[in-house]
């Protein structure tokens, strides 16, 4: 080939490409005249190259000029998926639903969307595409969420925690009143209010929990005013026909009809036992014999080996004939069955057993719940004696349940002492007297003795 051929070849390929250059710069400024819609040629780069090097997809000044002035960025230079796919994200924010009212909008699958779909179907200027592209993957793998520090709508907190009260709604501990139709059947039902730390029971079958014992939550208690150890009665509701029994084991108290024989309102008002001013024993209280010289609201302690159980029978006969206006309540702790019957027999009063076949924690309840209801007698004006035989049995009992506890653990004694100080006589009020005895058999039994002697106001030593 000669030179003169080569040269006029190259001038046609020079030419050739001016044409078509000349061509493409007159569509151009066509697109940016509105005369025509010429799309740029979209420049992808390689998927390895988006993870490694975000910085490769920012666009040159050269590029950006090239670029139609109406277009949008996206079309310019999309973003990519990365391996899960290709779908730009712009296509995902048009598919979510749109909210309405304030509502976070929700997804296909019912997540709320995420406002990050909408940072990466556009981008800020200056920061790099495929960083807020990883970052949407992000969120979608944790379910919609922020990666960091995001907090879910307002709304959604409120429907979460309105599902969390309608799962406890009808279970135990709640504070919601039950509700009573026009065509329900009401049982009525009586007993002794227990109060626990979550939800509290109307022991109808004594001081010690029964099968037919009455639920009463919370709420109930305190809009009442209830206390343990109230004598509550009130109403449960018979199961409606064709109803499912739940899971609750106990039938709920639906009504309250009165608090210790008042109203629900009278009891409101009534004065606490533990803020009543006590005064010091003043009125004999009319016994013979050794405890002659108690007075009312003493508390007296009764030490000895032996004798001390035909004692608290005689107190008891001679309180049921001398004071009939006083509450008498004989508290009998691991009696021999004999002797209950004769307590039984002879005792005008209240005779309330912890018995051999009880564990130590029914002895506790026992106990304590009886010595409770004392209290809310006093509370209404009346006076109460309480004989108690023995409180060294009540010491035992707490030692049983303690976890290892040694035997000289002034700890084991608290309970007891807890109890006796509870006697005293109020200022312009009733008085509460308790009696109790106490056995010096064995460590546990002298502990507990030696640090209620400075607790009661009259020690008898029996010899």
């Amino acid at each position: 080939m000669t030179e003169d051929q080569t040269t006029s070849e190259d001038g046609n390929v020079d030419a050739q490409r001016q044409a078509e250059i000349d061509a493409l710069a007159a569509q151009l400024a066509s697109a940016a005249a509105g005369e025509t819609d010429v799309k740029a040629p979209r420049k992808r780069a390689s998927r390895r190259v988006t993870a490694k090097d975000p910085s490769e997809f920012v666009p040159t000044p050269a590029e950006a000029a090239e670029a139609p002035a109406g277009e949008p960025a996206d079309e310019a230079a999309p973003a990519e998926q990365g391996d899960e796919g290709t779908r730009p994200e712009a296509e995902a924010a048009e598919g979510a639903p749109e909210a309405s009212d304030g509502e976070p909008a929700d997804g296909a699958e019912g997540e709320p969307a995420d406002a990050g779909e909408a940072e990466d179907a556009e981008p800020a200027d200056g920061e790099p595409r495929s960083s807020r592209s990883r970052r949407g993957r992000s969120r979608n793998r944790n379910g919609g969420e922020p990666a960091q520090g995001g907090q879910q709508p307002q709304q959604a907190q409120q429907t979460q925690q309105g599902n969390r009260r309608g799962r406890g709604r009808g279970q135990l501990g709640e504070d919601v009143e039950p509700e009573i139709l026009e065509d329900d059947v009401l049982i009525p039902v009586a007993g002794i209010l227990d109060v626990l730390d979550n939800y509290a029971f109307v022991r109808t079958t004594g001081y010690l929990p029964g099968p037919t014992d009455v639920y009463v939550s919370l709420g109930q208690v305190k809009k009442y005013g209830l206390r343990k150890g109230d004598a509550v009665v009130g109403a449960i509701r018979q199961p409606r026909e064709g109803e499912q029994p739940g899971r609750q084991k106990y039938n709920a108290l639906v009504r309250i009809d009165s608090v210790n024989g008042q109203t629900s309102e009278q009891s409101l008002a009534r004065t606490e036992f533990a803020a009543a001013t006590p005064v010091r024993p003043s009125t004999p209280l009319g016994l013979r014999g050794p405890v002659s010289e108690l007075g009312v609201g003493a508390r007296a302690l009764v030490i000895g080996g032996g004798g001390k159980t035909a004692l608290v029978a005689t107190a008891a006969e001679q309180l049921s004939a001398g004071r009939p206006e006083a509450h008498l309540m004989v508290i009998l702790v691991t009696p021999r069955p004999e002797e209950i019957t004769d307590f039984r027999r002879s005792v005008k009063g209240e005779v309330i057993v912890a018995g051999l076949e009880q564990t130590a924690e029914d002895h506790v309840t026992v106990i304590d719940l009886a010595v409770e209801r004392a209290k809310r007698l006093v509370e209404l004006g009346i006076d109460v004696v309480v004989l108690l035989d023995s409180i060294s049995g009540l010491g035992r009992a707490h030692y049983a349940l303690a976890p290892r506890t040694a035997p000289e653990d002034p700890s084991v004694a608290l309970p007891a002492r807890r109890l006796l100080a509870s006697a005293r006589a109020l200022e312009d009020g009733a008085s509460l007297t308790i009696i109790a005895t106490a056995s010096e058999a064995t460590p546990i039994d002298r502990l507990v003795t030696s640090e209620l002697r400075s607790t009661a106001n009259a020690v008898v030593q029996l010899f």
